[in-house]
């Protein structure tokens, strides 16, 4: 009796085997079949990122490429102020090319800022004029005026800190340890390597300062009313952003000559030999947002106009930084 039960079981489990075995086998083939799908799913969205860039590219070169012709009709000739009523001012779209595809741009005049490498001589050494200046547009800022001898010891060749600066002793005991390059920078974003600077204080002064050539004069027709206040020691400009607004709709100004009528002549002649004052820029920094359906790019170009003996005037890209 006992044998002829555990006969009868024995097919039962073997069934039972089987469906356990076929259980297994379809679970391995959702989980494969799940993976592969992950994989290509994976992949398509990389060959559509790839492809969204791709577009993003080229859409930002052609913006690019707008900005750099209206620039060459608008500086023609090289000899005409420049000012917020010319046609590079305004913005460039937006536009949509195509469905979902969006591009706009905008230029800004980078003479129109404070130019960091002012800070220091031709020689390497600090300049004080330049640094006072720096002072004034950090105070009218709210930031502590202590960061322009820093940034000046930055810079400068030497390696003894002004009063309130700091030289490579200071950035010794940072980990890791590094030192002051003791050149011209290249980027505003070399402030941060300034200790303690921080995020917040930067987002609020780059706006206002560049990193241009050591000969690149302020163009005193697009300067903020902040920078313009700290070149002249005076709170007039900002206290009045509606008339300046008003004053540049049509045309430069203030114009050397009016300026140089509101302070001594002196203080111009020694800002002049400093930081340079004038009408005329040739370097403009260009901003483009391309968007791709959902995903959004930003190109940032640095354009620096260059005049020939003979011919019309060029644009030249002096660097780019392309970013999603």
């Amino acid at each position: 009796m006992s044998a002829a039960a555990g006969f009868a079981r024995s097919p039962a489990r073997s069934r039972g085997i089987a469906l356990l075995v076929a259980l297994i086998l379809v679970a391995l083939s959702t989980a494969i079949a799940a993976a592969l799908s992950f994989d290509t799913g994976l992949g398509l969205r990389r060959a559509q990122g790839g492809l969204a860039q791709d577009q993003a590219l080229l859409l930002a070169g052609g913006a690019e490429a707008i900005a750099a012709e209206i620039l060459v009709d608008d500086l023609a000739g090289g000899n005409a102020p420049v000012h917020f009523a010319q046609r590079w001012h305004n913005p460039i779209g937006p536009l949509e090319p195509l469905p979902a595809v969006r591009v706009e741009a905008q230029l800004e005049d980078l003479q129109g800022r404070f130019n960091l490498n002012s800070l220091v001589d031709t020689e390497g050494r600090t300049d004080p004029v330049a640094v006072q200046v720096f002072r004034r547009l950090l105070l009218r800022l709210e930031l502590e005026p202590e960061w322009a001898e820093r940034m000046a010891d930055w810079i400068d060749a030497d390696d003894q800190a002004l009063p309130s600066g700091a030289e490579d002793a200071a950035y010794s005991s940072a980990v890791p340890a590094y030192r002051t390059p003791g050149r011209p920078v290249t980027t505003v974003a070399e402030l941060l390597a300034l200790p303690e600077f921080g995020a917040s204080r930067y987002a609020r002064l780059a706006p206002f300062v560049a990193a241009l050539p050591r000969d690149a004069r302020i163009n005193l027709c697009t300067a903020s009313a902040e920078l313009l206040d700290a070149l002249s020691d005076e709170q007039q400009w900002s206290g009045a952003p509606e008339a300046l607004a008003r004053n540049r709709e049509r045309e430069c100004f203030p114009n050397p000559a009016t300026f140089r009528s509101s302070i001594p002549a002196d203080a111009y002649e020694r800002l002049q030999r400093s930081v340079g004052l004038g009408d005329r820029s040739r370097h403009f920094g260009l901003q483009v947002r391309a968007g791709v359906g959902s995903t959004e790019f930003s190109l940032y170009s640095l354009l620096r106009s260059t005049h020939g003996a003979e011919g019309p005037a060029r644009m030249r890209v002096m660097s780019r930084q392309f970013s999603e």
